[in-house]
């Protein structure tokens, strides 16, 4: 009934309603840009697990995502005062070396999307018991 709201995208094979990879895109730039982070952490598994996207080329997805989510993020921290340009400086030195050895490891070394599954999950989380962690111990509770 509803089979004109299904995009089949052949390059990764994926098939799904238009309008989920827009909604879930926005639902998580909405609340990960309250943190002042990008997304791209969250879309990953989104993609991989939700769509079955698995190729190297999830990767550069989640590069443009980046690329197109963070400028206004920027702009509102720059308007309201709250760039701390030096730390922002040296930060953008470390940027660009880590894009081209991370886009290196993923292609030559992760291609495999069991490898990279593991990978992510093991990265996601660490950064999640970082995150319990310190949640933990900022009320006042015993880690």
């Amino acid at each position: 009934m509803f089979d004109f709201l299904i995009a089949e995208f052949s390059t990764s094979g994926v098939k799904t309603y238009v309008f989920i990879p827009p909604l879930v895109s926005f639902l998580i730039s909405f609340f990960t840009s309250m943190a002042g982070v990008s997304g791209a952490f969250l879309l990953l598994p989104f993609q991989m697990s939700v769509l079955g996207f698995t190729t190297p080329s999830v990767s550069s997805t989640n590069l443009l995502y980046n690329v197109t989510g963070t400028p206004g993020g920027i702009y509102r921290y720059m308007k309201e005062g709250r760039m701390t340009w030096p730390v922002a400086l040296i930060i953008i030195v470390g940027i660009i070396p880590g894009i081209l050895l991370g886009y290196y490891l993923r292609v030559k070394y992760l291609p495999d999307p069991r490898a990279f599954k593991f990978f992510v999950g093991i990265v996601l989380m660490y950064v999640s018991l970082r995150l319990i962690r310190d949640v933990w111990t900022s009320k006042g509770m015993k880690a």
